[in-house]
């Protein structure tokens, strides 16, 4: 007896929902006869192409049937398509312009190459008014003819990463400015081609990532390579960068998380422009002439790596409700998904701190709010452990201190 054939339809689309398209429709097939009829109602398309060049002509004819033979009454909930880069072009903006017929909420397109060539893609114009699109997903793509009309009404989520332009810096300026109600934004750079200055202005972002990991670039200040981010309503910021300069216009009075992380310390009025952070994390290159105007009045847990102890100590003393404090060692910082920030901490840093002078008066937060104390990978020097003891002795609420020794 076929007892998966018992099972409620609800049920089997639910199982079916989670697996890969192909799976679904011939493998399931087998299990069931009810199966073989159901994958068409299934609301999403999910696809990954292990093929070579020559096997292309698989996934093609795979994709053109499922999106054939699909139940057309029921809209798409989510198409992902993880292709390789032999595909011919005409298949991916045929895929993608049915999506959008199809009424897609979720779309995901990766190409994937055993080179770093990736092929021009033509996302149909259709998609660039799409109402029903909710989150899109790009990755290893390069974006031509966008067109001058461009109105996603109901885009939270974008994400693209090694994402190129064929033209020039108001091309991404166009494109984000359409996405009326985006919350969040991904975006993870590998080389500048032709948009040099990736200006992200939204003033519905509430989410912002940021990964430049560049092989290259020009450090000197006033260099046209980087981001202008004017984001006023943004609630978690995280940014890693090598190369790029970052340049905020405005503040952002809503921040509650800020993950900062730049090679060459902070760009024009970046850090000036997060002082009401609640959560702070930072790994910046010391630069004296660009200190924050300002103070972190709402900041209540700072977390810093020891190649930024000079931005620490300033931001201690205009950070008045501070309650956790944590060093974390060079050696100990994790590498992120798209760039070694172990390498690139120790490039940026030198050597350990030799010297340290108490300051003027104690830091306001240090007699009334801050409570924990946390040194990873201390190197046993004696400015850190002068420090330490400063820290100790005039922290009044303190209720826990912790130090580990570098290994």
């Amino acid at each position: 007896m076929d007892r998966l054939s018992l099972l409620p339809d609800e049920l089997i689309f639910k199982i079916l929902f989670f697996l890969p398209s192909q799976f679904a429709v011939i493998t399931t097939s087998l299990l069931s006869k009810r199966w073989c009829s159901l994958w068409k109602h299934v609301p999403n398309l999910r696809y990954f192409d292990q093929h070579s060049e020559s096997e292309y002509w698989r996934a093609s004819r795979f994709i053109d049937k499922f999106l054939l033979l699909q139940d057309n009454a029921h809209a798409l909930e989510t198409v992902h398509l993880y292709v390789n880069q032999f595909g011919p072009l005409t298949d991916i903006e045929t895929w993608l312009g049915v999506a959008v017929s199809r009424g897609v909420r979720n779309l995901i397109f990766y190409q994937y190459s055993s080179t770093i060539w990736y092929q021009p893609i033509r996302l149909p114009k259709s998609m660039y008014t799409c109402e029903t699109l909710v989150t899109l997903s790009l990755r290893h793509a390069f974006i031509v003819d966008v067109p001058l009309n461009i109105c996603f009404t109901s885009l939270k989520s974008l994400s693209l990463e090694f994402v190129s332009f064929l033209s020039d810096d108001d091309i991404v300026h166009r494109l984000l400015s359409g996405c009326r109600v985006l919350e969040e934004l991904n975006v993870v750079r590998c080389g500048y081609y032709k948009v040099k200055t990736f200006k992200i202005m939204v003033p519905t972002l509430q989410r912002l990532t940021v990964y430049d990991c560049s092989p290259y670039g020009n450090p000197v200040p006033g260099h046209d390579v980087g981001f202008v981010i004017q984001t006023p309503c943004l609630k978690s910021l995280t940014i890693t960068s090598q190369f790029g300069w970052f340049h905020s216009l405005v503040k952002m009075p809503y921040l509650v998380k800020a993950y900062i992380k730049l090679q060459h310390g902070d760009s024009k009025n970046l850090l000036g422009c997060v002082t009401s952070v609640k959560h702070l994390f930072l790994c910046v290159k010391q630069r004296k002439d660009s200190y924050p105007i300002g103070d972190f009045s709402q900041l209540v847990s700072l977390k810093v790596c020891t190649c930024s102890l000079d931005w620490y100590r300033l931001i201690l003393t205009r950070a008045p409700k501070l309650r956790v404090l944590r060093f974390q060692g060079q050696a100990n910082l994790p590498p992120s998904q798209y760039i070694n920030d172990l390498h690139k901490c120790y490039r940026s840093s030198g050597d350990v701190q030799t010297q340290w002078e108490p300051p003027s008066s104690v830091p306001e937060c240090l007699i009334s709010s801050l409570e924990i104390i946390e040194w990873n990978d201390t190197k046993g020097t004696e400015a850190e452990n002068s420090e330490m003891k400063y820290l100790k002795e005039n922290s009044r609420q303190l209720k826990m201190m912790a130090t580990t020794k570098y290994r």
